[in-house]
Parts: structure tokens; C-alpha cells; sequence
């Protein structure tokens, strides 16, 4: 009877003609059904719990409830594991219970509590059972945990630490290079270094704008690169072989002169570079000229010099103030000097050659094909490169 009124609840929604809702009605709607999906669940994880405790599982072959709920419900191990958690500790919850079976809180809020008992005891949660479901009313279920952690550090402060110690014992960081010579990072942090990364992040990752093409993972990946970037422009890591830290680049004369067939520049600890992002590097850095004999013998050192000197950045900054690249303002500690004709190609390295661009936007000049100008006004005017297409303002590029 039961399988029957249930056909023909889902014949109903079947034959519905969704398409002619308007979008509150289509919300209120799916919220319906939502409350349904939870009370139905109610009713599930009841049955369950007797069916548990009867051990009904071994009269279809299965040695666990959980397997049989793998098997019997298609659930994957770990729903199967937060069904037969739920269902165990709901008896012990009874205003939980009232609240989901009416499809006042939902499946996930109630599981959420029931696994409190299952770290603090029943007891413990029962007497902050109302404060938990005016929580669930408001908060979803992720943040409903944060209240029920709060629980188990007042209730078992040694099992905390116990779990916070096992988690910092767990963390780990692997950084490995690809074939393709890209990087992949896999890790895990605890609670305090992950907040710790967190924040320094989220001070990079500057305001959202529309004209962003960037997805919210690279704009992360970019914070966590300028984050390291700084940390070596600082120049107060320890010393590594008798110098600071810091990034190295090999390349022929021929590689910065962008001559035909030239070899590619060779980046300490990673792959071959090519010339484009040479030049870039090339533009604001350390250089030290290195001659070599025929034998590939080193002949003659010269001094380190800087390309656009101390003296010169501090003119920059106080005459540029922040990225030049048409409608970008990403501060000038996020910037390089570059050079509009590049000092290889014989570009002077002044005021008038040089101008601050943010890391992303020195590499539209050089990876990209962006062109810069200086207009009758003195301001930058950016030019798209012709395999762009179309007319596109460098404003939306930015």
C-alpha cells in the first residue's frame, strides 16, 4: 500500500509542468520537496535503527549493517556510516527527532548532532539539544559543527587536543614537477597552519573586479606565488650556499636578443624557459655576465648589477604608485620594473623606458604580445596583440 501511494506521489511530480512555475513558485517548490526528502528520512533512519538492533542484515547474507547498506541502498561507505550513526543515536535525541521528522531541521543537521553524541555522550548533548536546533535553524550544517565541537571542547578537552596533536602530526607538503613541466601541489595542514595560510592569502588575493577573467583557483594559485615572491624580495630567508634565496636564470646573450633558433634559458629548479619569459625575468633583476670559452669553461666573471637599480625603483614608485597596464592599481610592492624597449635590444634603463607593471601584467607584455606606449599625456596606452582579434580595451583585459 505504502509502494503504491508512493507511485503515485512521484506520478504526480512527474506529470507536473515545471516549466510554467515562475521562479518563486519553482523555490518554494524544491523547499517543499526538500522537507518531504528529510521527513521521509526521519522515517528511514527509524526503521533502520530497529532493523540494526534485530540485526535483519544477516538474513540477507551480510556479516554488517554497513555492508548491507552499501549493497541493499547503494550508499557509499561513508554515507552508509553517517545513516547507521544517525539512526543509532536518534533514539537519544527526542526533540531531534520531533524536529526531523516534522522536516524542521535536515538530514545532515540531524546527522551533525548525532555524531556528538557519538564523541561526547548523549547526556552532554541533551542538555544543549535546544540551543543545537535554534542553531540548525539558522546555520547549515557545516557551521551547525562548529557549535558542536564548542560541545566537545568543553565536554572532553583532552580528547581535543588528543585530535589536535594527531592532526599536526598528519600534515604534509609534496611539490613535483610534471613531464610537462608543471608544478602540483598535495597537502594537508592543520587547523592553525591551514588559518595561518589562509590569511596570508586572502591579504594578496585583492578585490574581485568584473573585468577578472581569472577563476577563483587561480587567483589563489597567484596569491600563493606572490606570497613566496615577497618573502624572497625581503631578502631575510636564511642563506642557502652562501647567498640569499632566491631565483636563478641561465641564458646565452642569443636568448635575450630573442635570435632565431636560440636555445632556450634554464630556470633552477625547474624545466627549460623560453625566451619570452627570460626577457621578462630579465627586465627587473640581478645580472651577473658570465663569459665561457669553447670548451663551455668559465673565463671571466663579472660584478652583479642590478637592471633597473635601487635609485631608479624608488623614482618609480613614487612616480607610478602602483601597476601602470591600463586600469590596474595592484600596489607597486606587486610590481616589476619594466622596460618598454628591453635593455637587450638597447632600451636605456631611465625614467622614460621604464614604468611599474604588476607580475600578471609584465607577463601580457612579454608571454602575451601586449605592446606599450607612452601617450602625448603621459599615460601608458596598452596594445592588444593582432591575434587577440577583435578591438578589445586593455581596461577589460586587465
Amino acid at each position: 500500500m505504502r509502494s503504491a501511494a508512493a507511485q503515485a506521489f512521484i506520478s504526480d511530480l512527474e506529470t507536473e509542468d515545471v516549466e510554467s512555475f515562475t521562479d518563486t513558485a519553482l523555490g518554494d517548490d524544491l523547499t517543499e520537496l526538500r522537507r518531504t526528502m528529510d521527513r521521509i528520512e526521519f522515517q528511514f533512519s527509524r526503521r533502520l535503527d530497529l532493523f540494526a538492533r534485530r540485526q535483519g542484515f544477516v538474513a540477507f547474507g551480510f556479516v554488517t549493517l554497513i555492508s548491507w547498506l552499501r549493497r541493499a541502498c547503494r550508499l557509499s561507505p561513508g554515507a552508509a556510516s553517517q545513516h547507521a550513526e544517525l539512526a543509532r543515536n536518534l533514539a537519544s535525541l527526542p526533540e531531534t527527532s520531533t524536529a526531523f521528522a516534522a522536516g524542521e531541521i535536515g538530514f545532515h543537521h540531524a546527522a551533525v548532532i548525532a555524531h556528538s553524541v557519538t564523541e561526547v555522550g548523549a547526556e552532554a548533548v541533551v542538555r544543549q539539544e535546544a540551543t543545537l536546533l535554534e542553531a540548525a535553524s539558522k546555520l547549515d550544517p557545516k557551521f551547525l559543527s562548529y557549535v558542536t565541537r564548542q560541545i566537545r571542547h568543553c565536554q572532553d578537552p583532552d580528547g581535543t587536543l588528543a585530535d589536535a596533536n594527531e592532526n599536526h602530526e598528519r600534515r604534509y607538503l609534496h611539490l613535483s614537477q610534471t613531464f610537462g613541466g608543471l608544478f602540483v601541489i598535495d597537502g594537508r595542514l592543520d587547523a592553525e597552519g591551514g588559518a595561518t595560510l589562509r590569511a596570508a592569502l586572502n591579504a594578496l588575493d585583492e578585490p574581485w573586479k568584473a573585468d577578472d577573467t581569472r577563476s577563483g583557483s587561480q587567483r589563489r594559485a597567484d596569491a600563493l606565488i606572490e606570497l613566496a615572491r615577497q618573502r624572497l624580495d625581503a631578502g631575510n630567508l636564511p642563506e642557502v650556499g652562501g647567498q640569499k634565496p632566491h631565483l636563478s636564470v641561465t641564458a646565452p646573450i642569443s636568448t635575450l636578443l630573442k635570435d632565431p633558433g636560440c636555445a632556450a634559458g634554464e630556470l633552477e629548479w625547474s624545466q627549460p624557459i623560453t625566451a619570452d619569459t627570460v626577457r621578462r625575468i630579465a627586465c627587473d633583476c640581478a645580472m651577473t655576465r658570465v663569459l665561457l670559452a669553447p670548451n663551455s669553461e668559465p673565463i671571466d666573471v663579472g660584478r652583479c648589477t642590478r637592471t633597473v637599480p635601487p635609485a631608479l625603483r624608488r623614482a618609480l614608485v613614487v612616480r607610478d604608485k602602483h601597476c601602470r597596464f591600463p586600469g590596474c592599481d595592484r600596489p607597486a610592492d606587486w610590481c616589476d620594473g619594466h622596460h618598454l624597449v628591453h635593455w637587450s635590444d638597447g632600451g636605456e634603463t631611465n625614467l622614460g623606458n621604464t614604468c611599474l607593471l604588476c607580475r600578471r601584467h609584465h607577463r601580457f607584455v612579454h608571454e602575451l604580445g601586449w605592446q606599450l606606449r607612452w601617450s602625448a599625456g603621459g599615460e601608458i596606452i596598452a596594445i592588444k596583440p593582432w591575434w587577440m582579434g577583435s578591438a578589445k580595451s586593455a581596461r577589460e583585459a586587465a
